[in-house]
């Protein structure tokens, strides 16, 4: 009975963090970004007609998708997701992990209930042709003084020993590894402070690559947030990560994604500055990824500028435009995830940012991201 208490609390705790995700992932205020720089020279001429660079020797600059449809205790609809939006011809899948549900009471071994939902839904992607990428991140309320998951741990080394653990069990199933989640985000990361999250991921990237060389994945920053990323390198990140992942939403949020930087991080065009810094700490060699974008069609938010919805047929030209902007600028960047899968249950904003409705049904996205696929 304990244990089905316990099941039973953390999948509420999966679906409330899920809530809170789906509320503040996007950016429901403007950031204060940390010394964002100007631009770089943009290209001339229209993304959409200028040719396209050629990628690197074997990149991969296929499309993705957030899942979450796995905020359960079974994994039959998180399967039926990956089904559709593989056939439409995403090849990658973004997978949050919970740290504070592998291990809610302690360290050791990762609640069982947990591990079986996750062995399903990575079977589920393998079986599919799907690319994993892990995002593992809130902490155990015993990791933190305050019991925060949104606090950093108290101990880098109690992280470093769940993301080894999970390396050591999920390796073969996992192509990336990404450390927290949008760790510029006060909100997401208590303190956004850069030096605390480097030494996280100075302690994960070595636990990681004991048991798996996939690659360790910075970040994702919430928007092209070069000011952070370059006091990140200044504390000695550059050592510890394979990948650079951004979320780079537009805002105000209808905003369409060739809407220019003029200096602003929360412009996709404003990719271009977060590249300049890696490259100015020699970093020139690595990929960017999009491990996050997207567009709500869910109506707006009482008139927040960073709530406002687009028709479902706008988010479906912007999901094209989007991947045609990325593709023809920006060679260096890699796979593009689109957030999210699904719908969520409600007729508000937050909720509206999925490929698929609630029922399953395709929305125009599908079609977009199908054709876009195909493109590139």
């Amino acid at each position: 009975m304990t244990g089905l208490v316990r099941r039973s609390t953390a999948v509420i705790a999966i679906l409330v963090v899920a809530g809170i995700v789906g509320v503040l992932v996007v950016g429901s205020t403007a950031p204060s970004p940390i010394g964002a720089q100007p631009d770089p020279a943009a290209p001339s001429g229209d993304a959409a007609a200028d040719p396209a660079p050629s990628p690197k020797p074997g990149a991969d600059v296929d499309l993705g998708f957030q899942l979450s449809a796995h905020h359960s205790d079974r994994a039959g609809r998180a399967i039926a997701v990956m089904d559709r939006l593989q056939r439409a011809g995403a090849r990658w899948v973004r997978v949050d992990v919970g740290w504070q549900t592998l291990q809610p009471t302690g360290p050791g071994p990762f609640d069982q209930w947990y591990v079986d939902l996750l062995d399903d839904v990575f079977a589920g992607a393998r079986e599919r042709g799907l690319k994993v990428i892990v995002s593992l991140w809130l902490s155990p309320s015993w990791a933190t003084t305050g019991g925060s998951p949104y606090a950093p741990p108290d101990d880098v080394g109690d992280y470093a020993d769940a993301i080894a653990a999970a390396a050591r069990r999920w390796g073969a199933d996992v192509a990336a590894w990404e450390v927290w989640n949008e760790p510029n985000f006060p909100v997401f990361f208590e303190g956004a402070d850069p030096a605390t999250y480097t030494r996280l991921l100075c302690a994960a990237y070595p636990a990681v690559k004991r048991y798996d060389d996939s690659p360790v994945v910075f970040g994702g920053l919430m928007y092209n947030d070069d000011g952070w990323l370059r006091q990140a390198y200044e504390a000695g990140a550059r050592d510890c990560f394979d990948v650079l992942a951004t979320h780079p939403y537009v805002g105000p949020s209808d905003a369409p994604p060739d809407t220019p930087a003029v200096g602003a991080v929360w412009r996709l065009t404003h990719t271009p500055a977060v590249r300049a810094v890696m490259e100015e700490w020699g970093d020139a060699d690595k990929q960017m990824w999009i491990t996050e974008l997207g567009w709500s069609s869910g109506p707006d938010s009482a008139g927040n500028p960073w709530d406002r919805a687009v028709t479902p047929r706008q988010q479906a030209a912007y999901l094209g435009a989007a991947v045609r902007l990325v593709r023809t600028r920006y060679p260096y960047v890699g796979p593009i995830i689109w957030y999210r899968d699904v719908d969520g249950p409600t007729d508000i904003y937050q909720d509206g940012f999925g490929l698929l409705r609630p029922d399953l049904r395709p929305k125009p996205a599908l079609r977009a991201l199908r054709d876009a696929a195909r493109r590139h």
